[in-house]
């Protein structure tokens, strides 16, 4: 995150309550530039007033993806902000060009020439205390070579260098069919252990080194950080 998305997202942290404590520790900035950043949303507070209940302008982050999640078509993106003091979390991810195996029930989709491939992270100090994850299909897996599995799930593992066909520990959101535009999943209950990395796994067994060449899929993780007197 760049110094600007910092400050951004900073005035969204502000608006939502949290301390200039809470704020640092997720941004990862000095308690004095925090104070600056204070003083200005402080005296800016009547302009901003109208955005206190709801912020969706989203900061994009760079560099919380693996180059093997990297299709053909654009690299995981992954936007955070705050609305009525929820964090959220939201990757959204295009399948054109990733690829998967077939061999079992959460392996890795990603790039079949290998590298770490996955889509986002949770970390509790900046994505709060994860109690619910939805994920949406707004394009449906589409073939392009062999036989591709649209039934997807979305995996969790403690390990950051999984790639294509690697098997991750823990099954987040489990798809149950394929996916058709339209479709989401939730889950309030989400199996996510602190600094766990997201993949993409294949649901099913049906696929059979198949390489995508369309597929939308978008996760968005809700969380909140610890309260605060």
């Amino acid at each position: 995150m760049t110094a600007a998305e910092k400050k951004a997202f900073s005035k969204d942290m502000f608006m939502a309550g949290y301390s200039k404590a809470q704020t640092a520790a997720v941004l990862g900035i000095s308690n004095a530039l925090i104070d600056d950043y204070w003083e200005e949303w402080q005296k800016a507070w009547i302009f901003l007033s109208d955005e206190v209940f709801v912020s969706n302008a989203g900061v994009e982050l760079s560099d919380e993806h693996g180059a093997g999640a990297i299709g053909t078509a654009f690299a995981p993106k992954t936007f955070r902000w705050i609305r009525d003091s929820t964090i959220i979390t939201e990757i959204q991810v295009d399948l054109t060009g990733l690829a998967c195996k077939g061999d079992a029930q959460g392996d890795v989709i990603g790039l079949a020439a290998g590298g770490a491939a996955y889509i986002g992270r949770y970390v509790a100090a900046k994505c709060g205390l994860v109690h619910r994850i939805e994920m949406l299909c707004v394009e449906a897996p589409g073939e392009g070579t062999a036989t591709i599995e649209a039934d997807i799930d979305l995996m969790a593992d403690d390990e950051a260098d999984l790639a294509y066909d690697d098997a991750a520990d823990d099954t987040v959101i489990a798809a149950g069919l394929d996916w058709v535009p339209g479709k989401m999943v939730v889950d309030n209950i989400p199996a996510l252990t602190d600094n766990d990395y997201l993949y993409l796994g294949e649901g099913d067994t049906g696929g059979s080194t198949g390489e995508y060449n369309a597929g939308q899929l978008i996760i968005k993780m809700y969380g909140h950080l610890p309260l605060i007197a």
